[in-house]
């Protein structure tokens, strides 16, 4: 009996033990689990009570102005704008009637009955039905007086000139996000930071009327000037959609650069697009500004770099004569010039004049290859120029060590083949040929105005000095005598002296195979006063049909520019009338 007994005893410690050990583990986990929820899963289960008990909504920034300056009143007047439109939005819950309600609202926004009827019955507190309304569409769905239905106003980009300046621009989609030009590249500081509207909210999702709201006011978007003006873009785009239609072009640019500070007066492109409809455009490539993205081949306007080259290294002057035999051969390669003549012993003057390809495979001899890639790279050439534009284009140019590169290469490179740039690259080189040898940054930003009532004006340092003045000097006169005597004469301007180069360039076919026949780029860039350079203009024309010449092309369209500029600015003649 005493020993059952015992057995008793120890069985019943041996249960305690267990269930002691049970108790104390079941309290190991549960403080474990607490310790995972309360200490490592706080933040998240935190947010996520919030979010159950808070609802917020943003508060729309005003998107900044892009804006110009005016050169009557000194004010500013915008290309890029925001206009007051109105939106249709729903508290879905509120709505009695989803159907009817769909049917109504569909007959005046024009948007679908499905679409409508879809938004209203989904779960949300608040759902925007339509943007961009009309102020007679607003006024009609207010008649209504549809329970749950609500109207407000809202900005909506607008671009006042529609066509003008637009590759520049760019737009604004229906997201509020910039699309192409400064509406891209600025757009961060154009779109401002938005607001927040935070609410308390019941289970049931409603606001709780006496509830804690916060609120952060939006900040609203930089403005923008823009160094263009008005008056001369306009021109310079009428200008160039003349140029294009009467030579059945397939497009043309035309740049007009402040030579000394590097400022974009006119920047165009045509054909080109209205940004208030840009939805309507179904070729994606009016979007880009081709005066900056595009490279191509420039053809002889490239001579006056290497002219360039050879004065600043003195390994020639304007009157230094070799014997022109009408061709040279390389590699295998024939290089003739584009007469096809020989013009026997000339002076470097006359080369630019005549533009003679074999003048300058002579100028390369002289300074060597590593010398001309040294200068291309000091130009700029081969790299972006850093203008304030999206997808800027950064051309081509080849060391002489790489594979495949060889003298006929880089022969064919002095006079604009074999080598890409950009029309934004070859304004900027001329310009500083126009400026004593002094590149300066081309832009198209003046200043920038803070909403904090800050008026930012921008300073831009030059690029650096590309050659000396003398030898600057010394190319413009050059310049000068191929208007008044050589294939520029279409670009000269009664009572001034404007410098300048022709460049025909041919085409290279899509397969990378030879140059298309039937395709060429007519080119002209000019630099004015001669004396005393102010302006550079650049005119591209692409495969006019009929026109195998630049002098015919795009050189008249840089001599109606000058006429223009001189007469806006009122710059006195410099010559006899």
């Amino acid at each position: 009996m005493a020993k059952r007994d015992y057995c008793d005893i120890g069985q019943q410690k041996g249960r305690i033990k267990t269930i002691l050990a049970f108790l104390v583990i079941f309290t190991v986990v549960i403080i474990g689990r607490l310790f995972y929820l309360q200490g490592i899963k706080h933040s998240h289960y935190l947010n996520l009570a919030s979010t159950q008990h808070w609802s917020k909504d943003t508060i729309p920034a005003s998107r900044g102005k892009i804006l110009v300056k005016d050169s009557m009143t000194n004010g500013y007047y915008p290309l890029a704008d925001n206009q007051n439109l109105g939106l249709v939005y729903s508290a879905p819950e509120e709505v009695k009637d989803k159907s009817k309600t769909a049917k109504e609202l569909s007959a005046i926004t024009q948007e679908e009955e499905s679409k409508i009827l879809q938004l209203l019955e989904n779960n949300h507190t608040y759902v925007v039905l339509k943007k961009k309304l009309n102020y007679d569409q607003i006024e009609k769905i207010n008649s209504l007086n549809i329970e749950g239905i609500y109207t407000e106003d809202e900005e909506a980009r607008y671009y006042p000139e529609g066509t003008l300046a637009s590759q520049i621009m760019g737009y604004v989609d229906a997201e509020g996000e910039g699309k192409y030009g400064l509406e891209q590249y600025f757009n961060d500081e154009l779109k401002g930071i938005p607001g927040l509207f935070k609410f308390e909210r019941a289970r049931t999702g409603k606001k709780i009327s006496f509830g804690k709201n916060v609120q952060v006011s939006p900040k609203d978007g930089t403005d923008i000037v823009l160094t263009i003006n008005r008056d001369i873009q306009m021109q310079a785009e009428k200008i160039v959609k003349q140029s294009v239609e009467k030579f059945s072009a397939e497009n043309g640019s035309l740049i007009v650069m402040n030579s000394k500070t590097g400022e974009i007066i006119a920047m165009t492109n045509y054909p080109t697009f209205d940004p208030n409809k840009y939805q309507d455009i179904k070729n994606y490539d009016l979007f880009r500004n081709s005066a900056v993205t595009d490279e191509y081949e420039p053809g002889s306007i490239f001579k006056v770099i290497t002219m360039a080259m050879g004065l600043d290294t003195k390994k020639i002057e304007p009157d230094t004569k070799y014997e022109d035999t009408g061709n040279v051969t390389l590699n295998g390669y024939k290089i003739m010039n584009s007469d096809k003549k020989a013009h026997g012993w000339v002076d470097m003057t006359y080369v630019l004049q005549e533009s003679l390809n074999t003048g300058t495979v002579y100028i390369l001899n002289q300074i060597g290859k590593t010398s001309f890639y040294d200068y291309l790279k000091k130009f700029g050439f081969g790299k972006e120029t850093g203008i304030e534009q999206p997808n800027e284009g950064t051309g081509r140019i080849y060391a002489p060590d790489e594979e495949g590169i060889n003298d006929h290469t880089y022969a064919t490179m002095t006079f604009g083949q074999s080598i890409s740039t950009t029309p934004i690259q070859m304004a900027a080189s001329f310009a500083a040929i126009a400026n004593n040898g002094i590149m300066p940054k081309p832009h198209l930003v003046a200043e920038k105005h803070h909403q904090d009532g800050k008026k930012e004006v921008l300073t831009y340092s030059p690029i650096g000095q590309i050659m000396s003045e003398d030898a600057a000097k010394k190319e413009i006169e050059m310049m000068v005598n191929v208007v008044e005597k050589g294939h520029g004469k279409q670009a000269a301007v009664k009572g001034y002296k404007v410098a300048g180069k022709t460049g025909t360039a041919q085409v290279p076919k899509k397969d990378g195979l030879g140059y298309d026949p039937n395709r060429n780029i007519g080119s002209f860039i000019g630099i004015a006063p001669a004396g005393n350079p102010e302006f550079v203009v650049l005119a591209k024309v692409d495969s006019p049909k009929g026109i195998p010449w630049a002098e015919s092309s795009a050189a008249p369209m840089v001599g109606q520019m000058y006429d223009f500029l001189f007469k806006y600015y009122q710059v006195a003649p410099t010559e006899p009338m």
